[in-house]
C-alpha cells in the first residue's frame, strides 16, 4: 500500500499518530524543515509503516526537535486500559502554501536561510543490507555512547526464503577501535577480524573473514545460533562506503584516501605484526 506524501503540516502529522508517534507542534516543525531535506523527510514518513529503517530516522528527527516517542505498552498489559493521548496542539490555519513546497521568500530585510540539499544521504538511506539463505545482515549507520559514529551490525535468521526474522535479531555495536579494523577487511587490507566480549553481558561476537573470492561474516550470542552470511565483493564495496563515511565524520580533516592509506600503513601492519607475534 502507497501512502500518499504530505502536503501540510496536520498531514505530517496524521502520519506520525498512524504510526504511534508524537505529533509536532508548529515551532517543532519548521525547526525539523530547517535541519532536514524535505525529500529525506517525506521518503521516510510515508515509508515507516513497512521500513524500520525510515521509522528509526523519523524517530530520531523528532526527538532532535523535543518530541518524545509514545512508550510501547508492556505485552502482558496489553488487555489494560491504555490512558489517554493528550490532545494535539491546535494547528494554526494553512495560509495556501503547502508546507512542503518550495520555501517562500524571507520578510524583507531578513537573510534567506541556507539552502538544503535534497540529495544529500540520510542516515536511513545509508543503511545496507546483506542477504544469505539462512541468515541476513545489516549494517547501519549509528554513532556510540561516547558520540563517536560508527556501525551498528544486526543479524537476522531467515524464517523462510527471502524473508528474514528482524523482530529477533542480533544486535552488535562496533566499537570506535573496531570500526577501522573492520574497515580494513573490506578493503581487502587486512585477512580477518573476530571480537568478542560485546553485550551487557559480554556474550556476543562476530567475525568477518577474507576468503578470496568473497568474505564470510559470523554473528553469535549465548543461546543463540550462529548467523553466517557470505559477503560478494559488489557488497562488500558497498558496505565500505558505509565504513568510510563514518570514519570520515570522526576524522572531518582527512579524506577517503587519506582514511585507507592511514588504515594500510597505521592498523593493517600492526595487526599483521601482533597476529605474527600471537
Amino acid at each position: 500500500m502507497t501512502t500518499a506524501a504530505p502536503q501540510t503540516l496536520r498531514d505530517f502529522n496524521d502520519l506520525l499518530e498512524q504510526a504511534n508517534l508524537p505529533r509536532l507542534t508548529r515551532q517543532q516543525f519548521d525547526q525539523l524543515r530547517a535541519t532536514k531535506p524535505r525529500k529525506h523527510l517525506i521518503s521516510a514518513v510515508t515509508t515507516m509503516q513497512a521500513d524500520s529503517n525510515a521509522r528509526i530516522y523519523i524517530e530520531r528527527s523528532i526527538q532532535e526537535v523535543g518530541a518524545e516517542p509514545v512508550p510501547a505498552a508492556p505485552q502482558d498489559a496489553a488487555c489494560a486500559p491504555q490512558p489517554q493521548r493528550a490532545p494535539a496542539p491546535q494547528q494554526p490555519a494553512q495560509s495556501g502554501a503547502p508546507d512542503f513546497g518550495p520555501p517562500s521568500a524571507p520578510p524583507q530585510g531578513q537573510p534567506a536561510p541556507a539552502a538544503q540539499n535534497d540529495n544529500a544521504p540520510s542516515d536511513f538511506e545509508y543503511t545496507m543490507h546483506v542477504y544469505g539463505g539462512k541468515a541476513a545482515l545489516c549494517f547501519e549507520p549509528t554513532t556510540t555512547r561516547g558520540e563517536d559514529f560508527t556501525v551498528a551490525l544486526d543479524s537476522a535468521t531467515a524464517s523462510a526464503p527471502r524473508q528474514y526474522d528482524w523482530k529477533d535479531k542480533l544486535r552488535i555495536q562496533l566499537t570506535r577501535d573496531e570500526l577501522p579494523v573492520v574497515a580494513g577487511v573490506l578493503l581487502g587490507l587486512i585477512p580477518s577480524c573476530e571480537y568478542k566480549n560485546h553485550g551487557a553481558n559480554n556474550d556476543k561476537g562476530f567475525s568477518i573473514e577474507d576468503q578470496g573470492n568473497k568474505l564470510f561474516v559470523r554473528t553469535w550470542a549465548k543461546d543463540h545460533p550462529v548467523r553466517a552470511v557470505p559477503m560478494t565483493p559488489e557488497d562488500a564495496y558497498r558496505i565500505a562506503t558505509l565504513f568510510l563515511r563514518q570514519l570520515g565524520l570522526n576524522a572531518p580533516c582527512m579524506t577517503a584516501s587519506d582514511i585507507i592509506q592511514t588504515i594500510r600503513m597505521v592498523v593493517a601492519r600492526r595487526v599483521a605484526s601482533r597476529a605474527n607475534n600471537g
